[in-house]
């Protein structure tokens, strides 16, 4: 049997599956989150988020170039398809290597079919366990550029292990310099494959030394040194040198702009071929390796060009406009996220310093057409040379144009600076939002140290500090435990449901389907309610995967240690090293798996090797060890239940070391039984296969349900339907990913409604963003603000401060007259540290109102104009306003009426500048209008509905991207969280339908409701009570019964389950408990009192009733108990 043959055809054949499996499931569009953002960038060749992905984006162009618009989702997400399905393949053939080389112990495996057979096995269950885990499968199905990532990091390393199984000789460095072009390019998809280069180079040493204390020391420095030198040298250092030319000859020598940088590249082009030329002359390989490495690692990092190319045509995508050296710095560090603390720093309640509160940061540099006057003096600069010139035409003055990269933003005290004695090692309890703090507090038992210090106010105050020991609880029990041991047994252990966690015991929690060992942490595990056993996550591995990964890493320890540290440097790079360098704050917007894929893929080599280790067991192993491990696992339980039982904290742990205990020992005693009676290697290997191979064959069926997420096409109509919410020309103001990229998406791809200008609000705080914003795109007109860009700098007022000492009276001021005084220089105010403020007199506005102009142009209707005033009054109750603030006011005082001004619904009350009472709901959008609302009861409404624009959206416009089939499709929290806002419109409409007495719409508008929402697709729950409630108000008691049995029969079956557990569990639940008995109780008075139903209201009472008697007794044994953080594995 030839193994290299059959190695070659074998992985191509798990490869096959994979992409059939990832192809079956695949998103035929946008996802939710970056993925619209992703394609978007790709299919026009756009510019993302910092840092960019130019390599996935050129490749993905690549990918759908040849197919039609509509396809072009499918094209690119087709690509994450393969780039998963080529990492299995690398992943099985870095699996047989490291089996053959275990089977080796240097005989030839060419003619033993035992071995062979095994190593198969290894690789394919290794493989297909990767194949089937749960974050890989996700990133697998959707255009985002971790699965590319994750193909770059498997095909690195098994680059590496190629050179390894070569015999000395000098071709063989051709394989290193192949891994740092494959490094370089990398670059242009995640940093995340250059944490591989620490067990590449411990390959290397392992190979070419034998290990010794000092040479695995050396090595391990060299390692962090090669990754530090790409990480912080050549990836910012190449830019910034540039950057460094491109000053000296555009400032200092008057050169044209790019000069710097040509010459800079030229000189660069030089130096490298030089050394390159000197090294091979002088037969200097390792410097000549180097240096070619070098050359390599930058010419993949080369296609970052594309982003300055890209940028500098101003395409209508163009975060953060890097088309210079400059800009291009500051996109590639990420300075629009700004800084996190990682080994020293501060606390969330550190105080600044009092003798040195601020310093000054690093000053950004902007290219620049300069207006000069005759003495060299800068009177003014643009970013564009055309509004220079203008601004010289319209001059009377003989000023000259010029051109330099001036400072756009000195950042004076930019920099915070904490008081030493509250700053620490390793801080991670950092953040100083409030919701952090809260939870920084419950995580780590916070009581802190009291230290005695001179407050901001200068009078003595006293500051509890978090001591080292609560700033590492906090680290073991969220970042590491909760951020990605959590998401480490979602994959190989089993998972409970899909909704995200924050760390209560019913969402988002690890689970192995082990009762005994689950209801230790989560409590009972018996009646679990249909909310989780129903939701397509609850996936339930009974821990196989993990113990299969268990074994195969105590083999290789025990046989191949030098391969079992590099594959632990993997596991451990990918992972705790992420953990570390995030630095995450608790309150993710998102679950983080698929950061940590590459950790779990080391774990897959292990799962796979466990394989073969089985096998081996039954002819290596001695009856002796088996009674060693046996005892060590029976023992180690023993000795952590009684720790277990000292702290009162559960059992699981020590449960979950017998369990695993028991079931890998029995297999490995299994083997070694059959061993002594079989002398045949090939049955033995064959039964290892059939054994082992259920484990990724469970992995798939369970998880299958939750990955397959073919037929859905929610986040492109929801997108659409927020688009077709809005009237012809509009602006539409956003805010998160979820409600600006599938829009972006929409528009860019697939060409819906391109005359809106969707305005994310968060980038609104940007220069760039409005500047962007101020240039028509497609059909859409430019966003009219008044400010020039002077006006809205980096730097320049970023701030504004609503100061009306000045207008005791609060006397309103027109909103363009605020404007004007914001835009004055002599109105900016000086703060301390020479930095200036901008200041605005009023914390109220208005905006004059022609009631019959506005009629003329059909702004307002007939019937409006009674609720029209001569003008629109507003306050806004705030210190200050942000630069996105200002801009809005900005537009409202520049827009007349001209174009509709629309709010997403997910934008919140903090975007809407209070001016909600002039909004009118059309669908998923707030019209801004001059019409003032009355008060409405309804708190899920803000202003009123206009219930015909919004009938005809709802009934004839929206798309419902599948959930309306009566097959079943995957939708998941993400998903279901957007149908909350549509449920809430659909009942805001009837009810307002209802009061507008026009009863038979607002039946066609519930009948809709149900029509496109089925309880199938998108489970009822407690928002479909007002659509009960307006069922009721129509008489149709039927439907409105239906769905108050059914929503009762949830909230009642989560009930039971709650009053079922024990109060050290049912106390951390209290929230649930409440809104459980809320919904149960309102729907009671519903059918009882509101809206009496005769039978089913003495049916529902009765019921509650019985419950009710059950929440008093729960509620006294609650008392006994406060909510304590308890530690989850």
């Amino acid at each position: 049997m030839d193994f290299r043959k059959l190695n070659l055809i074998t992985g191509w054949g798990v490869f096959l599956v994979a992409t059939i499996v990832y192809v079956m499931t695949i998103e035929p569009t946008t996802s939710f989150w970056d993925t619209g953002e992703f394609i978007t960038t790709a299919y026009k060749l756009e510019i993302g988020h910092p840092p960019g992905a130019p390599l996935f984006m050129l490749l993905a162009r690549l990918f759908s170039m040849f197919v039609s618009t509509e396809s072009v989702p499918m094209a690119i997400n087709i690509l994450s398809a393969v780039s998963s399905s080529l990492t299995i393949l690398f992943l099985f053939w870095t699996i047989t290597h490291f089996g053959r080389k275990m089977a080796l112990k240097g005989e030839d495996t060419a003619n033993n079919t035992g071995k062979i057979i095994a190593t198969m096995a290894a690789g394919v269950v290794g493989a297909l366990a990767y194949t089937f885990s749960d974050s890989f499968w996700f990133s697998a199905v959707e255009g985002e550029v971790y699965a590319m990532s994750s193909l770059f990091t498997a095909a690195v390393f098994w680059a590496i292990l190629r050179w390894e199984s070569l015999s000395n000789g000098k071709n063989e460095m051709r394989w290193i310099i192949v891994i740092a072009y494959l490094m370089g390019l990398s670059i242009g998809v995640h940093l995340l494959n250059l944490l591989a280069i620490p067990a590449i180079c411990f390959v290397v040493y392992f190979k070419r030394n034998k290990p010794t204390t000092k040479g695995l020391v050396v090595t391990g420095f060299v390692s962090l040194v090669i990754l530090g030198i790409i990480q912080a040298g050549i990836i910012p250092g190449v830019v910034s040198l540039a950057g460094s030319f491109e000053l000296f000859f555009v400032n200092t020598l008057g050169m044209p702009f790019n000069t710097g940088v040509i010459v800079y590249a030229l000189i660069g082009i030089t130096a490298l071929t030089f050394g390159l030329y000197y090294t091979h002359k002088n037969n200097k390989p390792v410097w000549n390796t180097v240096i070619l490495s070098v050359v390599v690692i930058i010419l993949g990092y080369s296609t970052f060009a594309t982003i300055v190319i890209r940028s500098s045509a101003n395409p209508p995508l163009d975060e953060n406009n890097p088309e210079n050296v400059f800009t291009l710095l500051s996109y590639l560090n990420r300075e629009q996220y700004g800084d996190r603390p990682l080994l020293y720093g501060h606390f969330f309640n550190s105080p600044t310093d009092a003798q040195n509160p601020r310093s000054d940061g690093e000053p950004l540099h902007a290219k620049a057409w300069t207006v000069q006057a005759k003495t060299g003096r800068v009177v003014e600069w643009f970013s564009e040379k055309f509004d220079a010139e203008q601004y010289i035409a319209n001059s009377d003055q003989p000023y000259e144009l010029s051109h330099e990269y001036v400072i756009s933003d000195d950042r004076k005290s930019s920099v915070v600076n904490y008081d030493p004695q509250f700053e620490s090692v390793f801080p991670r309890m950092y953040s100083s939002q409030a919701n952090h703090v809260q939870s920084y507090k419950s995580w780590s038992d916070f009581k802190g140290k009291p230290i005695r210090t001179v407050g901001q106010d200068g009078q003595p105050t006293i500051i509890n500090k978090p001591t080292f020991t609560e700033n590492m609880r906090f680290f073991f029990r969220y970042q590491f435990n909760f951020m990605y041991w959590r998401y480490f047994m979602w994959n190989f252990a089993g998972r409970q449901n899909d909704v995200q966690g924050h760390g209560d015991l019913m969402s988002g929690n690890w689970v192995s389907g082990v009762d005994f060992i689950d209801q230790e942490r989560l409590g009972s595990q018996e009646n679990l309610p249909s909310s989780i056993t129903n939701n397509f996550a609850y996936n339930r591995f009974y821990l196989l995967p993990l113990i299969l990964g268990l074994i195969g890493l105590l083999y290789q320890l025990y046989r191949r240690p030098d391969d079992w540290f590099v594959t632990l440097l993997l596991f451990l790079l990918t992972g705790i090293a992420i953990v570390v360098y995030l630095n995450q704050t608790p309150f993710q917007p998102r679950e983080r798996d698929y950061a940590y894929a590459g950790s779990f893929y080391a774990f897959a080599i292990w799962i796979g090797l466990g394989v073969y280790a089985l096998f081996d067991a039954a002819y290596n192993i001695k009856k002796k060890q088996l009674i060693n491990t046996a005892g060590a696992v029976l023992g180690a339980g023993g000795v952590i239940y009684l720790l277990e039982s000292l702290q009162d904290n559960g059992h699981f742990f020590s449960y979950s070391v017998w369990y695993m205990g028991v079931l890998g020992v029995g297999a490995v005693a299994l083997f070694y039984f059959l061993g002594k009676s079989v002398k045949s290697a090939t049955p033995i290997a064959v039964l290892a296969a059939l054994i082992t191979l259920p484990v990724p064959i469970l992995m798939g069926a369970d998880g299958w349900d939750d990955h397959n997420r073919s037929h859905r096409y929610t986040a492109r109509d929801f997108a659409a339907n927020y688009l077709y919410s809005t009237e012809e020309n509009a602006i539409l103001f956003t805010n998160g990913d979820n409600d600006t990229f599938p829009l972006w998406y929409a528009q860019e791809v697939e060409g819906i409604r391109t005359d809106v200008r969707v305005v994310n609000l968060s980038l609104l705080n940007t220069d760039w963003y409005i500047n962007q914003m101020k240039r028509k795109a497609y059909e859409s007109d430019p966003v009219p603000f008044s400010l020039t860009e002077t006006k809205y700098r980096q730097g320049t007022r970023d701030v504004v401060l609503m100061d009306e000492s000045s207008n005791p009276q609060r006397v309103p001021v027109d909103v363009d007259k605020a404007i004007a005084y914001i835009a004055k220089d002599e109105n900016l105010r000086s703060m301390g540290g020479g930095a200036k403020l901008a200041v605005i007199p009023t914390k109220s506005f208005y905006i004059e109102v022609d009631k019959d102009d506005l009629l003329s142009r059909g702004v307002i209707s007939v019937e409006d104009t009674a609720f029209v005033s001569d003008r629109v009054e507003w306050r806004i109750d705030r210190s200050y306003l942000l630069k996105n603030n200002m801009m809005q006011l900005d537009l409202l005082a520049t827009n007349n009426w001209e174009r509709p001004i629309y709010f997403a619904v997910t934008t919140g009350p903090d975007s809407y500048i209070n001016l909600e009472n002039y909004f009118k709901l059309e669908g998923l959008a707030y019209r801004l209008t001059p019409v003032r609302s009355p008060d409405n009861r309804n708190p899920n409404l803000y202003g009123k509905v206009d219930t015909e624009k919004m009938y005809d959206n709802v009934m004839n416009k929206f798309k419902w991207g599948g959930m309306d089939s009566e097959n079943q499709i995957y939708m998941d929290e993400n998903n279901l969280r957007m149908t909350n806002n549509l449920r809430l419109q659909f009942s805001n409409l009837a009810e307002e339908l209802i009061i507008e007495q026009k009863e038979e719409k607002a039946l066609q508008v519930l009948d809709r409701s149900l029509e496109v929402m089925p309880n199938h697709n998108v489970p009822f729950d407690k928002l479909m009570v007002p659509i009960a409630e307006n069922y009721y108000e129509l008489g149709e008691n039927e439907k409105a019964n239906e769905i108050t049995k059914i929503v009762f029969e949830r909230y009642a079956e989560d009930f039971e389950y709650y009053m079922s557990l024990d109060p050290k569990f049912a106390v951390q639940l209290q929230q649930d408990i409440q809104i459980s008995y809320s919904v149960m109780r309102r729907l009671r008075d519903d059918v009882k009192q509101r809206y009496p139903q005769e039978g089913f209201g003495d049916e529902l009472d009765q019921r509650f009733q019985e419950l009710d008697k059950a929440f008093d007794v729960k509620i006294q044994e609650l008392e006994q108990y406060r909510t304590q953080p308890t530690m989850r594995f």
